[in-house]
Order: C-alpha cells, then sequence, then structure tokens
C-alpha cells in the first residue's frame, strides 16, 4: 500500500513545477506505481474531491473552520500568522511542525476512508464531529501531509489540474505520450469518471472502448460552433439541415431509470461510500421503481431543483432514457417563457417549493442519448430525432419537446431565424443530418446562429475571471474596480488574460461579485494562467466563474503578446451576465476567437 506521505511528496514536488507537461509527466509516473484502487482514487485527489463532480461528496468545510482547529491544536490564536501565510495548507504545516506530529504510516486507501467518514457526517452535532475527526487525522500526519489534507478538506489542493490534464497523465502512464488522448476523451465523456477510467485503464486497455452512457451517470454535453453569415452555414451544411429554437436557459440532461440498475460496479471505488438509503444525489431513496436524476452542463446533481420535471419524467411510459434539454422558467399563464435571470432563480438548495410556484419551468428536449438499454449516442442525428419524435411525442406536464424544421436554402434559414429571434429567442441551432452525438465536442455539424450576428462582434464571448482591480473613486470603497477576463486556451489547458471588464456592473452587482471572487482568491498567479504584464490584476482569484460580455469590436494589439489569446482584446466590453452555467473549460477559446476576429464584420 502507498503512504500518503508519499503522495503528499508528489504533490509538493508538482506544486513547484511550473511546466505543465512535467506536471502531467509526474502524475503519470506516480499513477504506474499505484494499483486500481489507488490510481483511481489519486485521480479524485488531485481535483480535492474524493468522487467524480455528479456525486454530491462535497466536505462542505471552510478555511475559517480549519482555521478554528488550528488554533485549538496550538492553543493560541492564529489569525494574524493565517494572514501572513495566506494560505491553510502552509498554516498547517507551520502548526503540525511545532507540535512536532510524526508520521504513522497512514496510508492512501486509509486516507480516503477517513475522508469519506468526514464528508459523510451530517446533521445535528456534525460541526464537532468533523473537528474530531479531522483533528484525530492531523495527529496521525507529518508537516507535510498535514499541508495537504488541510487544502484538500478546504477545497484548496490548487495544483493545477483539469480533467484534461489528468487524462493527459493517464494516456502517458499507458503508451508514453498523449497519443491515446481521443480515446480518453471519448470514454471521459460518457463515463464523467475519472477515476473510473483511470482503473479501467490499468486493468485492461480495451476496455475503454467499450464504455456506453450509463444512465444516472452524467454524459458531457454536446456543444456548437458560431458562424458570422448565413452564408457560411450552406457552404458547411450544403442546402437541407435540421433547425432548432436557440434558447436561453439551464442546460439539463433528464436520466430515467429502473433502480435495479444502479451502478454498483467495484471498480467505482467511491460506491461503496455511498449510502442508497441515505445519499440525497445519486442513489436516493423512493418507493418508486425507478429514478430520475437531473445534471447540469457542469455535471452538478440539480434533482431536488426542480421537482416538476422529475415528476413528468416519471410519468413518461418508458424503461430508461437519457435526453438533452433545455430548462426554462416558464409563465403558464401567458404561454412564454422567462428570462435567463428569472430561471436561474430556480438554481437553490432552499425554499424550492417557494420558487416552484413563483418561477415553474420547462423542459425543451432537442436531443435523446439513449433509450430503453440501448445506447443512441453513436446514432446519426437524424435518427435520433425520429425516435425522439417518435416515442416522446406525447409528453406533458415540464416536459416538452423542441420544435425541429428541416430547412431547404438560405430564404428558408434566414426566414426561421427571423421568426425565432422575434419570439424572443436567442436565435436558432443549425444540425446536419448525419454524425453522432459527440460528448464534450464542438465542432461545425452543429452551428448557432444568434441575433447578436448583426453586430461587428458577431456572438457573445464567454470569459473566465481570473482577477479583479480594486478600483478608483466609489467601485475603490466597493472594492473591486473590474474583472479581469480570460480566454481558455485548450491545446495548452491553460487561462489567456485579455482584458479588464468593468462597464455592465450595477453597484449591487459589484458588492456580490467581489464577495464570491474573495472566496477564490490567491496569492499568487495560478500556474496554468498567462497573463501580459500590462493587466496584472491586484487580487489573482482561481479560474472558475464563467462570465458573458458584448462588445465593439475585437481589436490585435500589434505590441500585444501573440502567445497569449493570439494577441487579441475585445474593445469596450460590457457585461451581460455574470456567472454562466459553463465550466471553465467551456469558455471561447483563443482559438475560436481567433475565427471571429477572422469573420467580423468591417467597421464602417
Amino acid at each position: 500500500m502507498v503512504s500518503f506521505r508519499k503522495i503528499s511528496e508528489h504533490f509538493n514536488t508538482i506544486e513547484k513545477t511550473s511546466s505543465r507537461n512535467e506536471m502531467s509527466l509526474i502524475l503519470s509516473n506516480l499513477l504506474k506505481e499505484l494499483d486500481k484502487n489507488e490510481a483511481s482514487i489519486l485521480c479524485y485527489l488531485v481535483q480535492g474531491r474524493v468522487a467524480p463532480l455528479f456525486v454530491k461528496s462535497e466536505f462542505n468545510f471552510s478555511q475559517k473552520s480549519f482555521l478554528k482547529i488550528l488554533e485549538i491544536l496550538h492553543k493560541e490564536k492564529l489569525g494574524k500568522k493565517y494572514m501572513e501565510m495566506g494560505d491553510i495548507g502552509t498554516l498547517s504545516e507551520y502548526v503540525s511542525e511545532i507540535l512536532e506530529y510524526k508520521e504513522s504510516g497512514l496510508s492512501l486507501i486509509d486516507l480516503y476512508n477517513s475522508l469519506w467518514e468526514i464528508v459523510k457526517t451530517q446533521g445535528t452535532g456534525s460541526s464537532e464531529k468533523k473537528f474530531d475527526l479531522i483533528i484525530k487525522l492531523l495527529k496521525r500526519m507529518s508537516p507535510l501531509e498535514s499541508k495537504f489534507l488541510a487544502r484538500i478538506i478546504c477545497g484548496e489542493l490548487r495544483l493545477g489540474f483539469s480533467s484534461k490534464s489528468v487524462l493527459d497523465s493517464i494516456s502517458i502512464m499507458l503508451s508514453g505520450d498523449k497519443g491515446l488522448r481521443e480515446q480518453l476523451d471519448r470514454a471521459y465523456g460518457v463515463s464523467t469518471d475519472l477515476g473510473y477510467i483511470c482503473s479501467l485503464a490499468k486493468e485492461n486497455e480495451s476496455k475503454l472502448s467499450t464504455l456506453k452512457i450509463t444512465p444516472g451517470v452524467p454524459v458531457l454535453s454536446r456543444l456548437v460552433e458560431r458562424v458570422g453569415s448565413f452564408e457560411e452555414v450552406i457552404e458547411r451544411l450544403g442546402d437541407s439541415f435540421f433547425v432548432q429554437p436557440k434558447f436561453d436557459g439551464l442546460r439539463c440532461q433528464i436520466h430515467k431509470y429502473r433502480k435495479d440498475t444502479l451502478v454498483k460496479d467495484n471498480q467505482r471505488i467511491w460506491c461503496k461510500h455511498i449510502s442508497i438509503e441515505k445519499q440525497n444525489g445519486l442513489f436516493k431513496n423512493s418507493i418508486d421503481e425507478y429514478e430520475v436524476r437531473l445534471f447540469t452542463r457542469n455535471l452538478e446533481d440539480v434533482t431536488e431543483m426542480f421537482p416538476e420535471i422529475v415528476e413528468s419524467a416519471m410519468n413518461v411510459k418508458k424503461e430508461s432514457f437519457v435526453l438533452d434539454s433545455e430548462v426554462l422558467g416558464w409563465n403558464y399563464k401567458d404561454d412564454r417563457f422567462l428570462s435567463y435571470q428569472e430561471t436561474m432563480q430556480r438554481r437553490r438548495k432552499y425554499g424550492i417549493k417557494g420558487k416552484q410556484e413563483d418561477i415553474p419551468v420547462k423542459a425543451f428536449v432537442f436531443d435523446i442519448l439513449y433509450l430503453n438499454d440501448v445506447d443512441l449516442s453513436e446514432e446519426d442525428t437524424e435518427k435520433r430525432i425520429r425516435i425522439l419524435d417518435k416515442d416522446f411525442k406525447h409528453l406533458s406536464g415540464s416536459i416538452e419537446i423542441c420544435l425541429t424544421k428541416v430547412i431547404n436554402g438560405q430564404d428558408e434559414l434566414i426566414n426561421i431565424f427571423n421568426e425565432n429571434v422575434q419570439k424572443g429567442l436567442e436565435g436558432i441551432i443549425v444540425k446536419q443530418f448525419n454524425g453522432s452525438y459527440l460528448p464534450g465536442v464542438r465542432n461545425y455539424e452543429w452551428i448557432k446562429l444568434k441575433k447578436s450576428m448583426e453586430k461587428k462582434l458577431v456572438d457573445t464571448i464567454d470569459l473566465v475571471a481570473i482577477g479583479y482591480y480594486s478600483g478608483f473613486g466609489k467601485r475603490g470603497k466597493i472594492g473591486i474596480g473590474a474583472v479581469l477576463g480570460a480566454l481558455y486556451n485548450d491545446k495548452d489547458d491553460r487561462f489567456e488574460g485579455i482584458c479588464k471588464v468593468g462597464t455592465g456592473f450595477s453597484d449591487e452587482q459589484l458588492k456580490n461579485t467581489l464577495s464570491e471572487l474573495e472566496m477564490i482568491s490567491l496569492r499568487n498567479k495560478p500556474k496554468n494562467v498567462e497573463v501580459d504584464e500590462l493587466l496584472k490584476p491586484d487580487v489573482w482569484v482561481e479560474p472558475k466563474i464563467v462570465f458573458s460580455v458584448e462588445s465593439d469590436e475585437i481589436t490585435r494589439n500589434i505590441k500585444a503578446n501573440i502567445n497569449i489569446g493570439s494577441g487579441l482584446s475585445l474593445r469596450f466590453p460590457r457585461l451581460i451576465e455574470w456567472g454562466r452555467d459553463k465550466g471553465p473549460e467551456e469558455a471561447t477559446t483563443a482559438e475560436e476567437l481567433e475565427h471571429l476576429y477572422s469573420i467580423r464584420k468591417p467597421s464602417k
């Protein structure tokens, strides 16, 4: 059994490594040494978790609470020291050194089981019980181990590993390079479970190619490309294709399945820690024979937030299915959808019943990935749409099949685009007839046309917040004047800062934004971030929050570093929506912005 001490030593080496390739190599070499269970656990821990994102397994433990634990052990106030160090892990290591704690040979498996014990401690008196469990662990650890325990429990591991970099490491473990990424991307797309993929890879690499969709386990959402004109749609897809409405809501996968078909695979090491009776996530107990789960594009389980959709899905007379949909707030009186902002008010943990009455929702289904024990994701779009129309045409309640039309030629395309925009929709999605559902993939088989295409920008841009500026005058008193927005470089798996965004925020929004950003603030620049020195923010933050902006124009500064965002920037960017339902890796890429720059309308 590998010790947690050894894992901590590797974490420490990775933390000091700036090269992304070197980080992946260090992790891959460590994975080689571990058995499949240990390797599976490590894939979760490097992202500060004990299970994949779709399993509710958060520690719900703040840095402030961990500080209290360290003060109990040290028998002194440590607030000032914590402010000096700026990192709960470093403080934990410091206290451990003073108290001369020694390692006890704690294995990675034992640590994992203890972490799950902390996760499952809930209800009355849970804070005290968690304190006791963590204190017992700290007393069994060396200072270095306590450093990473603190960071894991507080969600602040900060090693810079995304799902893509972990997949790189698994590929290197198997073949010595990143040549297996396409196979691994497909496997992750249908299973969204890094630990499970790694355990399969260590046991038998060929099993990766046999992975299929499993109801109850979310699939990465297929993404859409954008173009700058109706003519380009015809050039890429020909004269005939599908068109569906472009909704501005919450992307939602609807899963229904028989309870006796739940995931109970021994290679999913987290499964044994899930209580079927008590887990309010994947395995929630019910008197019903079937289970329904709802997942966002970020793999978050939002089942409890939308009970009306769950009820409607339960009423569908099918054994099992996975549907892709967009959830919108719905005004049943006027038979119209509500704005994105109103819809997002339904994303809450408490007071759901009240919000359900104030803002009912409806899920508009536009694709089907699985039906009655058959994975349909590799079938052509035309066949999937045909199955959807045939088998789900009598849906009622809070689920509705969205209208899919076959369009022939540019004139019809322009007409249906205008019809949808006049209804208040964002625009349309255009899809070619052939082509499978590719989880997490963005290509020109699916294209979006939005009303913003009439502007020079062509479309809104999704940026990731990587820092903020203190501001001056009135905003200086608030504590924030602008946010530093970054593109995602999917080739190098990093975020590249391109512009400050201050316009479009109200004072109230700025206060709320500051509160959010302070929770993820960092003392130093994250290693997966690149920014020109002229844009360096006053405070760095973890690249987690995605926000949308409009701009007068995309510009290229000939003096700018072309290795950062291709040297592009946005002229007069304005906030459109803060906190989009997207992961940071789903933000606009540098390559996409380069394409938008090339197809932009010339200035008059």
